[in-house]
């Protein structure tokens, strides 16, 4: 038998070579297939769907136009905590159909020039749908222009009756008209038997328009004043107009006067020696009033469609909710400014979706039957939408209603 050979070493190197790049090679090809994922690109990462976060609604600017420094500031306080009670409460209850209420706010300082140029600013800059505010009767009269050439509603607290008898669909008062107030006092005194009555009223808007509206409301009556004083907002000392009032010996003094020059009235004629009566509109019915005239508030009269927070549940639960937000009592000017942010949002509401400042006017004329804190609203074509108002009295230093 022949004997194989065994192989060479070279020969089984070669072999075993050939085999390891054969197996390599495989090996190779099978990662290149298969590759390694990165967490961040599992799969199961890439499967999720990614959304851009939601953007919310934008919100609905609103502008607010108000004294917040100078003599009239009080007004600007009372007007800016009821409207952000208003904007606040709606807004926790989501707002305009998810739209919140963006308040926009700007000092008028109650001058004419400055309420103007805001105004243009909040509308062309700020592009807010309405603005509410402007208590003060000259600022006002300046503002109706304004608004009519932009179409932009202006919802206001000023009483003067010219602002809405200039032909604006823009133009709304968030309560009465300065004659309701002024006729409603006069015929109250005149019914109490009073036939002698002397006016000092300031040289604004406000004033000369109340003064005009006591003197003839006692024409209908077939009086007249005994006499007319006249003194500028900023005064302070009416020692020389109520020297002249009291040698015309009246028996009722009227005043056309805001909340801090009625106060100081009142305590400068108590202390000249005047015995008779005291007696205004809206502005006396206010606990500024009440602060500034001192003892001599006491017996004022005067005439307001919220006399006090006592009128009703709505009234009472205003003031509980106003009082625990700011620690503090509402009284007449602000029950008006929060009638007029509801009032807004009534027609905000009634707007959407076509939420512009032409809709917001249109809506507001609609209103009707609407049950405000001061009284049910109903608006016609000039913008007046409140007539009644009642009278009060200060009753150990209370505002209390008069029984009629």
């Amino acid at each position: 038998m022949t004997r194989q050979k065994a192989p060479r070493p070279s020969f089984v190197f070669t072999v075993l070579t050939l085999i390891t790049v054969l197996l390599l090679s495989a090996c190779g090809q099978k990662a290149a297939t298969s590759p390694t994922v990165p967490p961040s690109h599992s799969p199961t990462a890439s499967a999720q769907p990614t959304t851009a976060p939601t953007q919310p609604p934008e919100p609905i600017k609103i502008g607010w136009l108000n004294p917040k420094t100078g003599t009239n500031a009080i007004l600007g306080e009372w007007h800016e905590r009821a409207v952000i009670l208003a904007f606040e409460e709606k807004n926790a209850a989501g707002g305009i159909q998810g739209r919140m209420l963006q308040l926009i706010q700007e000092d008028d300082e109650a001058d004419p020039t400055k309420a103007v140029a805001l105004a243009q600013k909040l509308i062309t800059q700020d592009k807010v749908v309405a603005i509410l505010g402007t208590p003060n009767s000259t600022p006002t009269l300046a503002l109706v222009p304004i608004i009519t050439e932009y179409k932009v509603p202006l919802i206001c607290s000023a009483l003067n009756a010219a602002i809405t008898q200039k032909g604006s669909k823009y133009v709304f008062r968030d309560g009465p008209a300065g004659p309701a107030y002024e006729k409603s006092i006069v015929d109250f005194m005149v019914k109490q038997g009073f036939k002698k009555f002397a006016i000092i009223a300031d040289t604004s808007a406000y004033g000369k328009g109340e003064a005009e509206y006591q003197t003839k409301t006692l024409a209908a009556h077939g009086l007249e004043p005994l006499i007319t004083e006249w003194y500028a907002i900023e005064d302070k000392d009416f020692t020389g107009q109520l020297t002249r009032i009291l040698q015309a010996n009246p028996e009722v003094l009227l005043l056309a006067s805001s909340e801090v020059a009625a106060g100081l009235i009142a305590k400068q004629a108590r202390q000249l020696g005047f015995q008779g009566k005291i007696a205004g509109g809206c502005a006396i019915g206010t606990t500024k009033f009440i602060e500034v005239a001192g003892e001599a508030a006491e017996g004022v009269y005067f005439s307001n469609p919220y006399i006090n927070n006592e009128r009703n549940e709505m009234t009472r639960d205003f003031a509980a909710r106003y009082k625990a937000r700011w620690g503090d009592e509402p009284e007449g000017h602000g029950a008006k400014a929060y009638d007029a942010a509801m009032l807004l949002i009534t027609a905000l509401e009634n707007a959407y979706p076509d939420i512009t400042p032409e809709r917001i006017a249109d809506e507001l004329h609609k209103i009707c039957g609407y049950k405000g804190l001061q009284g049910e609203f109903c608006y016609d074509e000039t913008g007046e939408g409140l007539f009644d108002v009642g009278i009060g009295v200060v009753k150990d230093g209370k505002l209390t209603p008069v029984a009629e």
